[in-house]
Order: C-alpha cells, then sequence, then structure tokens
C-alpha cells in the first residue's frame, strides 16, 4: 500500500487542467507583453530624432542656415539610417531615420521621420516636425510637433502616451 501512495502520478485530468491554465495564461499575457516592449523601445527613436535636431539647431545657431544632412555628420540620408538608433545591447537597429522634408532657404520647416523596423515596424512611425517660425505669422500652433503614427494610420500627438496606449 504504501509503495503505491509514493509512487502516484497525475491524473489526465489534472494535467489538462494545468495546460488549459497555461494557455489561457499565455494568450493574455504574451500580447501585454508585445506592446509593453514596443512601447518600451520609442525612446531610442525619440532619442535620434533629437540628436538630429540638436545638430541642425546648433549648425542654424552658428551658420544662420539649416544644414545639409552632410553637414552635420551624415553625408546621406543612409548613413543617418545606419547609425541611429540602436538597443541598449548595441546591435539590434530599431528605427531608420531620415529627414523626411529638407529646409529650404524660402522655408525652415523639416521633418525628421523614424520609422519602426523589424518587429519594431508593428509600433509605426515617429515624426519630429519643426517650424521656428513666429506661430502667429504661419498659423501654426507648435513649433515642434511631436507625432506618432500607428501603422493603421491613426496619428496620435506626442511621444509619451498614457497607459494603455
Amino acid at each position: 500500500m504504501r509503495y503505491l501512495m509514493r509512487h502516484r502520478g497525475f491524473t489526465l485530468v489534472e494535467m489538462m487542467i494545468t495546460l488549459t491554465i497555461l494557455a489561457i495564461v499565455s494568450v493574455v499575457a504574451f500580447p501585454m507583453f508585445r506592446k509593453a516592449t514596443l512601447k518600451s523601445n520609442r525612446p531610442n527613436g525619440t532619442e535620434c530624432l533629437v540628436e538630429v535636431q540638436k545638430r541642425m539647431e546648433d549648425y542654424y545657431t552658428r551658420n544662420n542656415q539649416y544644414p545639409t544632412l552632410a553637414q552635420i555628420g551624415y553625408p546621406s540620408n543612409a548613413d543617418l539610417k545606419a547609425n541611429c538608433p540602436i538597443t541598449s545591447d548595441g546591435h539590434t537597429i530599431l528605427y531608420e531615420v531620415d529627414l523626411q522634408t529638407a529646409p529650404t532657404a524660402t522655408s525652415p520647416i523639416y521633418v525628421l521621420r523614424a520609422s519602426g523596423i523589424g518587429a519594431q515596424a508593428k509600433d509605426g512611425t515617429l515624426l519630429l516636425a519643426v517650424d521656428p517660425r513666429d506661430p502667429s505669422t504661419t498659423g501654426f500652433t507648435k513649433a515642434y510637433d511631436k507625432q506618432h503614427m500607428t501603422p493603421s494610420g491613426v496619428t496620435e500627438e506626442g511621444w509619451i502616451f498614457q497607459p494603455g496606449q
């Protein structure tokens, strides 16, 4: 009798209940984890957009005109995309950053875009539109407009979002 008690295993019903609970937990937890991961990677893209903006504004301060990418250390859009930004592990590129609209002599407006690549593409695109002109003369309400465009085409203002977005 004691031998049977010590070597008793799990019943099929117990195993099925355990597997059902694990399946339900994984169905709920994995999408939430993926969404949190995408959101936590956004600062890598925003950091690069702000870095390029700083270089452009610094050049403008010293030369009274906006630079080309080559004048701020990026000989081409391809160099900008290849160098910025990467994850903390130093190997995975999450965003491709490019100068979507370059400033001209008549229009100082420029738009920087950070498009997610790989798994980060599911998060969408970060935009930084810069218009340093006086808002009262241009009709714009903000000099620096930060937006997040989701893959479905929905545009949300800002880069920092409330929990659940």
